[in-house]
C-alpha cells in the first residue's frame, strides 16, 4: 500500500496550511493572525521545550491569541505501579506509565505562564496511554487520521490500532486530573482493543481539544479524556452533554 499518497493530500481541507518549521517568517505571520493555539505531542519520553513555548506565544508575535488548549497526561497516580512499568517494557512502548510525571507538571506550568504572558487563556486536556487514531474500518470517520496510519503502525496480520478504532469510539471526560490507570491489568490491556482505564483514544483527545476552543467554561482549568466502548463516535448532543457535566 502507498501510504504517501492519500495521507499527505491535503487538497479538500483548504483551511489546513502544513507550514515548515523552518519557514520561521511564515509561522510568525501566522503567530499574528490566530486566537488559538493547540500544543501536543504523541510521545510519552518527551514534552514541548520551554523555548519553544515561548517563542509560539511571544506576546509580540502572537498579539491576538486568546486560548492555549496543551495536550498533558494523567498525573495523579491512580492506577499505576510496577505492572504498568512492565507492560510498558514488554508490550507497548507508548503505555503512560506516570514515569515522566515532573518533566509534565513543569510544562503544564509552562503553558500557563506563556499563556498569561501573552494574554490568553488555557485548557490542559489529559491522556493516558495513546491509541488508535484513523477512520477506521471502511474509513467510517474521514475526519480522523487516514487508514494508511493502521498500515505503518501494523507489526501483525491486523493491527490492534484498527481494532481499537473499530470498538472504543466512545469519549468520558473529567473535570481536573482524576482518571485512573489500568493497575494490575495492565499487562491485559497495553494492546488491549477494548474499553479500559488508563487508556485514551486519540481521536477522542483531538475531538475534545478541538471542542473546548469554543466553550468559555473550558477557559483556564483542565479535564480528562476517557474511553467508552461505542462503534459511533459521540453525537453533537451528547459531546454537549459531556462538557456540561464536566464543566
Amino acid at each position: 500500500m502507498d501510504s504517501s499518497s492519500d495521507s499527505s493530500d491535503t487538497s479538500s481541507l483548504p483551511n489546513l496550511e502544513l507550514v515548515p518549521a523552518s519557514d520561521t517568517d511564515r509561522v510568525e505571520e501566522l503567530l499574528g493572525q490566530t486566537d488559538a493555539l493547540m500544543i501536543a505531542t504523541d510521545d510519552v519520553d518527551s514534552v514541548v521545550d520551554p523555548s519553544i513555548l515561548n517563542y509560539l506565544l511571544d506576546p509580540t508575535k502572537a498579539n491576538q491569541m486568546k486560548r492555549v488548549v496543551a495536550l498533558s497526561r494523567n498525573l495523579n497516580g491512580s492506577g499505576m505501579g510496577m505492572f504498568v512499568t512492565a507492560s510498558r517494557k514488554a508490550a507497548n512502548a507508548q503505555v503512560w506509565d506516570n514515569s515522566n510525571k515532573d518533566a509534565y507538571m513543569e510544562y503544564e506550568s509552562n503553558i500557563q505562564k506563556a499563556a498569561k504572558n501573552c494574554g490568553a487563556d488555557w485548557t490542559i486536556v489529559r491522556a493516558g496511554t495513546l491509541k488508535g487514531g484513523a477512520a477506521g474500518e471502511g474509513n467510517m470517520y474521514p475526519q480522523y487520521l487516514n487508514n494508511a496510519y493502521y498500515e505503518l503502525t501494523k507489526n501483525d496480520i491486523i493491527t490492534w490500532q484498527l481494532l481499537f478504532d473499530c470498538n472504543v469510539r466512545g469519549v468520558k471526560l473529567a473535570k481536573g486530573d482524576v482518571l485512573a490507570g489500568p493497575g494490575m491489568k495492565a499487562v491485559f490491556t497495553a494492546t488491549g482493543s477494548e474499553e479500559h482505564d488508563g487508556d485514551s483514544g486519540r481521536c477522542g483527545v483531538a475531538e475534545a481539544m478541538v471542542r473546548s476552543l469554543e466553550l468559555e467554561g473550558a477557559a483556564n482549568v483542565d479535564f480528562g479524556v476517557g474511553t467508552v466502548a461505542s462503534r459511533e463516535v459521540p453525537s453533537e448532543e451528547e459531546w454537549e452533554g459531556m462538557f456540561r457535566k464536566c464543566l
